[in-house]
């Protein structure tokens, strides 16, 4: 389908129905823009601001009520920020009215030769659809499947084909220098269970044992920890971990000493690029399930000739977007923009089409961010930009629309869940604050809903960008803010 014309024909067949709502949401907009009079900075957020030393000029806030058009508070609400994660709602919102929340991915499954009496003379290949979701126990029910159906042995290789994206190369290491931490995996199209290797220090009878979850062949573990007596002093403390990634095998070095009076202690590293995690995780699932294979594994692209065998399932939308903004986790937004944009490019899908198709809904929906500048979908950069009033108008949208209820369970329940289920707990607020946070150095971001004591519910933004800003007196900050809907509202 040519990029520049997919909407041409959608959009002409709505243009009556969006014709209607266009006057209700511009309105909307235009009320919000011309909004000068608003409530006086609180000043217990002043007092938080200053203690932290934090200027308000680096502050954009906006509560909307959401059976109203006046702001109880805005302030630099127009000026465009960083928002961190918070960016995530925008990707989930898009993906939910785009996708539907029933939306499945499909992993599919060729083989690349003769089959006969439960034996591949050939290779088997996995075609990626892009699942954020296929984790270890999902690739295992797909490959029980595959057993079921009588295949047992097989004589080739493990063919990845990864062609439903077309991706550069990632560096893993560009954001921040830590390319093992699992917020900075890419998306791929044959991502297994976020490409997630855990590493269990289990203190046993004067020695610390590191067990390997799942337990693949090529990710080899060379143990060198000592253990130290004494009171734990943080079970990160005393040791490091290095690797080295050749021909498809990690070679993990831990080194240093670990208290054992920290107990057991698991660590979660993505030590492997994705097909060679791929290859290691089904090695070892389909061994485990009586499957015999002993060959390597490369990409390469479905050939004509191969014959399609299962096609594995997924699962929906609604259950994806509610990991990605409760748990903020980064992988699942970039492999969910992507989906965005393999609904009108299906195959070869580019980051910039579902960057271009996100802006494409946007106008569509007459939902103004003219300050939206957007990367990967995760909010894991440091030029990312959109505005409070931008975000709140994106809030209230998704408030009125047909998936309001799936949007608003995929957040954050204050006191309750996700991130930020440790926070105000004494309010015991149950399911009054809905709330997604974000941050990266220099950035606290907050936004979601709150409902006031009153019994009014608020869309609240909370975006603040400064060198002095951390992750702790951004909770601050954010605590007081949440208080004041709270009492004000």
């Amino acid at each position: 389908m040519d990029r520049r014309n997919y909407s041409i024909v959608s959009r002409w067949a709505l243009v009556t129905w969006h014709g209607v709502r266009r006057s209700f949401w511009g309105a909307l907009f235009c009320i919000m823009s011309s909004q000068n009079a608003w409530a006086t900075f609180p000043s217990a957020l002043n007092t938080a601001l200053a203690k932290y030393k934090i200027p308000a000029a680096s502050v954009s806030a906006l509560v909307i009520p959401l059976d109203s058009n006046t702001a109880l508070l805005s302030h630099l609400s127009e000026k465009p920020r960083n928002p961190a994660s918070v960016m995530k709602l925008l990707t989930t919102y898009a993906a939910l009215d785009i996708l539907g929340p029933a939306h499945t991915w499909k992993t599919q499954y060729y083989i690349n030769g003769s089959l006969e009496n439960g034996i591949l003379d050939g290779d088997l290949v996995i075609k990626g659809g892009g699942d954020p979701y296929l984790v270890q126990e999902q690739l295992w029910l797909h490959l029980a499947e595959l057993r079921a159906k009588g295949l047992k042995k097989i004589s080739g290789n493990l063919l990845i084909d990864n062609s439903t994206f077309d991706l550069p190369m990632f560096d893993r290491a560009k954001f921040d220098q830590q390319p093992t931490r699992l917020y900075n995996v890419g998306a791929n199209a044959s991502m297994v269970n976020f490409n997630a290797s855990r590493f269990r220090f289990q203190p046993d009878d004067g020695k610390i044992k590191i067990l390997l979850d799942p337990p693949m062949h090529n990710v080899v573990v060379n143990n060198q920890l000592k253990a130290a007596k004494g009171k734990c002093r943080g079970a990160q403390s005393g040791w490091s971990i290095d690797f080295v990634e050749k021909k498809g095998t990690a070679y993990v070095a831990l080194t240093g000493k670990y208290r054992s009076r920290c107990g057991t202690y698991d660590l979660r590293r993505s030590v492997l690029k994705a097909d060679a995690y791929l290859f290691g995780l089904f090695t070892y699932l389909w061994r485990s399930l009586g499957g015999e294979f002993s060959g390597g594994f490369a990409q390469a692209e479905v050939k004509e000739e191969a014959k399609p065998y299962y096609t594995g399932s997924a699962k929906t939308l609604a259950e994806v977007i509610n990991g990605t903004n409760k748990y903020s986790n980064n992988l699942l937004a970039r492999q969910l923009l992507l989906a965005i944009g393999q609904h009108n490019f299906p195959e070869g899908t580019s980051v910039a089409d579902g960057v271009n198709s996100v802006r494409a809904w946007l106008k569509d929906k007459n939902i103004s961010m003219p300050n939206l500048f957007l990367e990967n979908g995760a909010g894991l950069s440091r030029s990312i930009s959109l505005s409070a009033k931008g975000l709140g108008h994106l809030l209230v949208h998704a408030h009125h629309s047909a998936y309001q209820p799936e949007f608003l369970s995929s957040f954050s329940l204050t006191s309750v869940d996700g991130t930020m289920r440790k926070r105000l707990k004494a309010l015991k607020l149950g399911g009054k604050a809905r709330l997604k946070t974000g941050y990266i150095k220099g950035v606290r971001s907050l936004a979601g809903y709150v409902r006031a004591n009153s019994g009014k519910d608020y869309a609240v933004v909370l975006l603040i960008q400064d060198k002095k800003v951390n992750f702790s007196n951004g909770n601050q900050i954010q605590d007081v803010l949440i208080k004041w809907v709270l009492e004000k509202g």
